[in-house]
């Protein structure tokens, strides 16, 4: 006899819990490195214990925390130097594929994205930050859909969602600095457009030029940032990404 399925009920609450602490993670509320525990589940999230472990391990198997039975607990994923220099690197992946696969012919493309970039400016000029970084996946995921292939799908969304916790962290740093965060936002949107221009026209040798160098603008908003002393300095160098070929 099969496995009884889930309640629709209990789906929801653990997939609507997921997203909230998932978005608190991102956002920051819950610091990295802090715990996350069933008790907490229960009285902050109104979760039942079943839920509660099943939010647990989907975060888990998302990479958003780390179970971690020898320290007595689950603690949120931590955003050291290590952890940003996996980001940018699986980010510049990520971009460079796309950029060579995204399909060019899907039709409805182009104005997909453009309606996309008019929520997102709105959202850059009153820097809502989780907002903005949702809205910029959505924008790069809609161009993953159009390849077709659910395990790249799956990489790229998985990568996304942790660009955006380094984003949100990187906003929040550049807001000390708000005339270089004004800069570092219009390059963005000004490279968004690129991206739109160059869709809509099915010009695959401006998307190679300009998808790579979007992904690295993450890089370099970290570079300005040890540059400006705002922050205490890395003691490493993050590089570029080389593909094969290149």
């Amino acid at each position: 006899m099969g496995r009884t399925p889930a309640s629709p009920k209990k789906v929801s609450q653990t997939g609507a819990a997921v997203e909230k602490i998932r978005s608190r993670i991102i956002d920051l509320t819950i610091p990295p490195g802090s715990r996350i525990d069933e008790p907490l589940l229960l009285k902050e999230f109104q979760l039942g214990r079943t839920p509660a472990r099943e939010a647990i391990n989907q975060l888990a198997a998302e990479g958003f925390v780390n179970i971690m039975p020898n320290r007595g607990g689950t603690f949120v994923r931590k955003l050291d130097l290590a952890e940003i220099g996996e980001i940018v690197v699986a980010h510049q992946l990520v971009e460079n594929n796309l950029a060579q696969l995204c399909r060019l012919d899907d039709e409805t493309l182009a104005d997909d994205l453009e309606r996309i970039q008019t929520l997102y400016r709105v959202e850059v000029d009153n820097r809502r930050y989780l907002n903005i970084t949702a809205l910029n996946e959505q924008f790069h995921m809609r161009m993953n859909q159009s390849i077709g292939n659910s395990f790249f799908h799956g990489f790229a969304q998985s990568t996304h969602r942790h660009v955006r916790r380094l984003l949100v962290y990187l906003y929040t740093l550049e807001s000390a600095l708000p005339e270089q965060q004004d800069e570092q936002f219009e390059l963005n949107l000004r490279q968004h457009d690129r991206i739109i221009e160059a869709v809509r026209d099915k010009d695959r040798e401006t998307l190679t030029e300009v998808l790579p160098e979007h992904a690295g603008a993450t890089q370099d908003r970290l570079v300005r940032l040890l540059q400006s002393n705002t922050v205490a300095p890395f003691p490493v160098k993050l590089r570029p990404l080389v593909l094969p070929g290149d």
